[in-house]
């Protein structure tokens, strides 16, 4: 089953978007074609994160993504709370 999440990848300003989640990884997608194509449709698999840390991005709440490969992908996540839980569902610490 697939859940959306309303986000904004922290990567040189704000990037409205979204995120699908389902049992093998979160995806983020935007349509925002100034963006380079990397992003646009950013998979990232659960068994591929090292680590979840949670933060702020002025008052709104964050979620940071470190990946196996080296790269760290922040987002500023509406409705944390159930975000949060689906990722424990799925395997992840946080």
């Amino acid at each position: 089953m697939k859940h959306y999440f309303i986000v904004s990848l922290c990567k040189n300003g704000l990037l409205g978007g979204g995120i699908t989640a389902n049992t093998d990884a979160i995806t983020y997608h935007t349509g925002k074609v100034t963006v380079s194509p990397k992003y646009r449709n950013l998979e990232m698999r659960y068994e591929d994160m090292l680590s979840v840390s949670l933060g702020r991005f002025l008052l709104f709440p964050t979620v940071a993504f470190d990946m196996k490969n080296g790269e760290t992908h922040k987002f500023m996540v509406f409705a944390r709370k159930r975000f949060l839980k689906l990722l424990k569902q799925n395997g992840v610490g946080v």
